[in-house]
């Protein structure tokens, strides 16, 4: 695809994230004026978006692209002034023109994007145009657009002095005629003989050269010496017309539209931002006065630059409060010293300056979550569609900040969750009618902070999840045992819908039912050091919770040691801290476990499952420190040689040297220098499991 031969990359660049953001604010905004109707600034806010799309793809030379923005300005244009319904052809030709303008948009990013025919699409919309048209306002808006040029007032003074009749003739064709151009030309041909054609809209050279895209409306002033009923007759000679109107009409009149007309073109000015202009060198102009101004207030950053600064930031964090440990020693060693005392007070500034600058990297790193939401509106439309059924969709805490890392990882597990709700979740209408529901379900979609982590729920009032169904399902397809599903509380029962390939549906749809995904959606959020919940009441609903961190750069966490080492703990997956004496310890099946509140937990030796080797005998009568986590359904004790602190630690990888290693994370460097290994809790458990199986 060629472009505008000036164009250059930077050029590019930013038409790129401009035409991005303003594709985003289509697609929330269709849905938002399907479902609100005819909001003023709603509809301005979309018009002003197609707009700009429209002279932004023609500066950049991406014709195809401005042509398809230009006739979806079109259809909102009427919308906007009242004389078109958004009923759910208009919105379905807007969302299917807005899937085009994406292909055409990915067309400048990607060498194997497929050729975009848009000739459907501006049909779909031509259509659209031409119904569900107001009855109060049909006809009106084409009649004020009849505007007589310089030229054609001439000829209608020089016919009007000549003792001539001047007429308007507003004629409607038949909307099942095939043939509205040909009839157009018929009708312009019998009035010329009748008198002569003075304006017309469409004008003749468009009939001609746009056959497939005349409409069914034809309005004509013509000067004649015959009477009004004489020229009825000439009109009605065409077939196929559904109605003619004709009055008289006369300069003041001509004066008097074209007064109108220009007021309209002020106001719409006004309203819109961006003002049309076919020359490309005002557009280029304009569209960089704006780039201008919009840079004065904000500043682009690469994502990787904020990487680097981050990674930056945590070296200073350690370095930080190793220099702060390493003051403290100096104040005990050599108390009351001035130049330690000096030292000190500089350590506790740079302290507070890091830590402020840590929290501004933090800051300009988080992205609100509305990012991810807004692209699921149109997707709860078109699955509600397809499954024929009735959907309210609630959007609330779209502001709420997180971690642009964390925002890359959530979008497949809500997707599920949502596909889920709206497939399984949610009866057809006539289900709910049967159970004296509302036809229109709500699915909600919902995000708040809560104690520094981002909570998101997914709730519906559909059937809710049967325990009973799932233990059936997970019997039949040897999941567990049916010993096992007898002894299983409905709350363990519902948690298994997390495992891969447990469905309680007979019959897989295109949606997909509950329980396809799930696996995903707890692993997903899991590898995040989060966690998720579900709470459902049969024939009421299903609500899932996520819980996750703000960011991935920091982490809360336990630390404790093993052996000789230091490790740490996600508090996200730590529950409690007991200390037990050694015959508070088990065996059962031959395998530790003890005795919590008249529940049997499983018990891991953190050394044993790295496999660390111990260089010092522990003392059997001392208290073992274990602490209880949890990752998933599974709650085990994890038993430690002693319990440090909580403390915020930063989290740094491995390194490619060390590739993977089982049942660890990460690692951090504190402030005193040492290395603490971070413990990856669900592998851990997946490790000691497979390690016991082996026995």
């Amino acid at each position: 695809m060629e472009l505008a031969p000036d164009i250059t990359a930077e050029d590019l660049k930013v038409f790129l994230e401009e035409a991005e953001e303003q594709l985003q604010l289509l697609d929330q905004d269709i849905i938002r004026l399907e479902n609100e109707g005819n909001d003023e600034a709603l509809l301005q806010e979309i018009f002003r978006a197609a707009h700009t799309l429209k002279g932004s793809s023609a500066m950049v030379g991406h014709a195809q692209m401005a042509e398809l923005a230009h006739s979806m300005e079109s259809l909102l244009d009427k919308v906007r002034k009242g004389t078109l319904i958004p009923s759910g052809n208009v919105i379905d030709a807007l969302l299917h023109s807005l899937d085009g303008l994406r292909a055409l948009n990915a067309q400048l990013t990607s060498e194997d994007a497929d050729d975009v025919d848009i000739a459907y699409m501006i049909e779909e919309l031509t259509i659209a145009m031409e119904s569900n048209v107001d009855p109060e306002c049909a006809g009106q808006e084409e009649e004020n657009r009849l505007i007589l040029d310089d030229n054609a007032k001439d000829k209608l003074q020089a016919a009007l002095l000549e003792g001539q009749q001047a007429y308007l003739i507003h004629i409607d064709l038949d909307k099942g005629t095939g043939f509205s151009a040909v009839r157009c030309f018929q009708i312009l041909t019998e009035l010329a003989h009748a008198g002569e054609v003075i304006a017309s809209v469409p004008t003749q050279k468009e009939i001609e050269e746009e056959e497939d895209r005349i409409g069914y409306v034809l309005n004509v002033i013509v000067a004649s010496s015959q009477d009004h009923d004489y020229l009825h007759g000439v009109v009605m000679t065409t077939p196929e017309i559904a109605n003619v109107d004709i009055s008289a009409y006369s300069m003041e009149q001509a004066a008097a539209d074209e007064a109108k007309k220009q007021e309209e073109d002020q106001k719409n000015e006004q309203e819109c931002s961006d003002t049309t202009t076919d020359n490309k060198t005002d557009q280029k102009q304009q569209t960089t006065q704006s780039i201008q101004a919009h840079t004065s207030q904000t500043v682009r950053i690469d994502v990787e630059r904020l990487d680097t600064m981050m990674n930056m930031i945590g070296e200073l964090v350690i370095s930080s409060s190793r220099m702060s440990q390493i003051g403290k020693t100096l104040e005990v060693r050599y108390a009351g010293d001035e130049m330690v005392q000096e030292l000190g007070r500089s350590s506790a500034m740079t302290t507070k300056v890091v830590s402020e600058l840590q929290e501004d990297i933090m800051k300009i790193r988080m992205l609100p979550v509305g990012t991810v939401f807004t692209t699921f509106p149109r997707m709860i439309r078109d699955l509600a569609q397809k499954s024929k059924k009735k959907v309210d969709f609630i959007v609330e805490g779209q502001e709420t900040g997180i971690d642009r890392t964390v925002i890359e990882h959530i979008r497949d597990p809500l997707l599920h969750l949502l596909r889920n709700a709206v497939d399984h979740g949610i009866e057809t209408v006539e289900e709910r009618k049967s159970l004296g529901k509302p036809e229109t379900a709500t699915l909600h979609l919902s995000a708040y902070h809560e104690e520094g982590r981002i909570v998101i729920t997914v709730e519906d009032d559909g059937t809710g999840i049967d325990a009973a169904l799932v233990r059936k399902s997970a019997v039949s397809k040897g999941f567990i045992s049916a010993d096992e599903a007898g002894r299983m509380s409905d709350e363990e029962a519902i948690d298994l819908i997390f495992g891969s390939g447990l469905s309680t549906k007979d019959q897989a749809t295109e949606l997909s039912g509950r329980g396809v995904g799930l696996d995903v959606v707890r692993k997903n959020i899991e590898a995040l050091n989060g966690y998720v919940g579900v709470e459902t009441k049969v024939g009421m609903g299903s609500k899932f919770t996520l819980r996750l961190p703000l960011t991935l750069a920091t982490l809360d966490s336990l630390l404790v040691t093993c052996v000789e080492g230091l490790y740490a703990l996600p508090i996200v997956n730590v529950l409690e801290t007991v200390r037990l004496e050694p015959n508070e310890i088990n065996t059962v099946g031959g395998r530790e476990a003890i005795r919590l509140r008249g529940g049997v937990l499983p018990l891991l030796r953190l050394d044993e499952v790295l496999e660390i080797e111990s260089v010092s005998e522990v003392e059997e009568d001392s208290l073992v420190p274990v602490v209880i986590v949890r990752a998933g359904d599974k709650q085990i004790g994890i038993a430690v040689n002693s319990l440090v602190e909580k403390q915020e630690i930063v989290v740094k990888s491995l390194g490619d040297n060390l590739g993977e290693v089982q049942g660890i994370a990460g690692a951090s460097i504190l402030g005193d220098g040492q290395v603490a290994l971070i413990v990856d809790v669900p592998n851990l458990i997946k490790l000691a499991t497979l390690q016991a199986s082996r026995r």
